[in-house]
C-alpha cells in the first residue's frame, strides 16, 4: 500500500492517491490499482501525505493534509484506514 502526494486528475482541488499493489517474486515493476474512499472532502483539497501504524502494526492510519504547502498549519487530519 502507497500513497502518492497528488493526482493528474485532481483539478481544480488536489487530491492524494491511495494505492496498492502486489509483490512480485522476480522484482519487476508491478501495476497498482488506486483505492477509492468513501469520505467527501467537498471541494477542500486532500493530499494524502503519510501512511503509518499503531505500534503492534495492527491499525493503518492515513495522513491527509489540505494544502502543499507546509507552513499553512492546522489543516491535516488522520484517518484509521478500516478494511
Amino acid at each position: 500500500m502507497f500513497t502518492d502526494f497528488a493526482r493528474k486528475d485532481s483539478q481544480p482541488q488536489g487530491r492524494g492517491a491511495l494505492a496498492y499493489t502486489r509483490v512480485r517474486p522476480d522484482g519487476r515493476q508491478n501495476d497498482f490499482s488506486v483505492i477509492q474512499t468513501d469520505y467527501h472532502f467537498g471541494s477542500q483539497s486532500a493530499f494524502y501525505a503519510s501512511l503509518g501504524t499503531n505500534l503492534s502494526q495492527s491499525r493503518l492510519y492515513l495522513g491527509v493534509y489540505g494544502s502543499m504547502n507546509v507552513t499553512d498549519l492546522n489543516q491535516g487530519t488522520v484517518f484509521e484506514i478500516v478494511p
